[in-house]
């Protein structure tokens, strides 16, 4: 077992990782849905209508499953900010770094 997954076994029970893994996914498939949409739509014959409802119902099922959580479980609400705007952030972080050695 990694440590990452050994301290989340420690400080959360099955429910809130189970919860965790949820808001990280509902996020991810938001932005494919939006990179396709964006980028890569005409490239691949993707039709931008079933991009579009895949995108508004990610985002129903995210506010209402966030609305679920702050009621019973606020702090696993903050995690998930806390460790998607980390992980948002350290992309930012090392894409800029990336684009800067290309440049060079």
């Amino acid at each position: 077992m990694t440590p990452g997954r050994a301290a989340l076994a420690v400080f959360f029970d099955l429910g809130r990782i189970a919860s965790l893994g949820a808001f990280f996914y509902l996020i991810m498939d938001m932005v494919v849905h939006w990179g396709v949409f964006r980028y890569r739509r005409q490239e691949i014959g993707a039709a931008a209508t079933v991009l579009l409802m895949a995108l508004a119902f990610d985002a129903v099922v995210l506010v209402a499953f966030t609305a679920m959580k702050l009621e019973s479980d606020p702090a696993i609400v903050v995690y998930a900010l806390v460790g998607i705007a980390a992980v948002f952030g350290f992309e930012r972080w090392y894409l800029s770094r990336w684009d800067a050695a290309a440049a060079n």
